[in-house]
């Protein structure tokens, strides 16, 4: 009788214990149980050829949806949203041994305050990539270098994460994970010395959306 109360007491402390540790993964952790984060990782490819623009406005949702891993919301009319205080992006990168450019077409929200919008870029092994303050509802063209260090060369991939200081809330009573800072219009990442992407039109799926059938 007594072994048998002693193990059912065992199983209430085991079960009490996993309730406060669980075997998850720091992201999941992050999201649910810490709350210290609002971007969940989703498991995309990071499919991506390099030099290639992707446009983030609705004529290319699918190959948005490769490079799109969390924190972003749309599209609309004029962008994909930042959804929170970070996001998330991905690109597979055959060979990390060389420095590439980043560029993005990126519009920053008009906060009910007005306020100006910081993007905070670095991978997701602690490099810090660069950032910019863009003003309330301008586009900017923004350019980093990403160092050879920044790309995981065992993945052969590039993690980003985009952090907003100054995300705001754009109505009254919402919850940071639905704070807004920026619109993201399109994303290239080249090697030095190949063009520059001209923008969303510079997406082949966006040209023949623009074409017609």
């Amino acid at each position: 009788m007594f072994a048998g109360i002693v193990l059912v007491a065992g199983f209430e402390l085991a079960a009490a214990w996993l309730a406060l540790h669980p075997h998850v993964d720091g992201n999941y952790r992050a999201y649910y149980i810490d709350q210290s984060t609002t971007c969940l990782n989703k498991p995309v490819t990071g499919a991506y050829e390099l030099g290639a623009t992707v446009s983030f406005m609705p004529d290319d949702q699918p190959g948005a949806r490769h490079l799109r891993v969390c924190g972003w919301a749309g599209p609309g009319g004029d962008g994909t949203h930042s959804a929170g205080t970070s996001s998330r992006l991905r690109f597979a990168v055959p060979d990390g041994t060389r420095s590439l450019i980043l560029q993005m077409w990126v519009t920053a929200v008009v906060a009910p305050d007005g306020r100006d919008q910081q993007i905070v870029l670095r991978s997701s092994n602690g490099v810090t990539i660069g950032e910019a303050t863009i003003p309330a509802g301008v586009t900017k063209v923004l350019e980093f270098e990403v160092p050879p260090t920044a790309i995981s060369r065992t993945r052969k991939r590039l993690d980003l994460v985009l952090s907003y200081p100054d995300a705001a809330a754009m109505s009254p009573h919402v919850g940071d994970m639905n704070y807004r800072a920026i619109k993201l219009m399109s994303v290239q990442l080249r090697r030095p010395g190949d063009p520059a992407s001209l923008g969303p039109q510079d997406d082949p799926l966006a040209q023949r959306h623009e074409q017609g059938p």
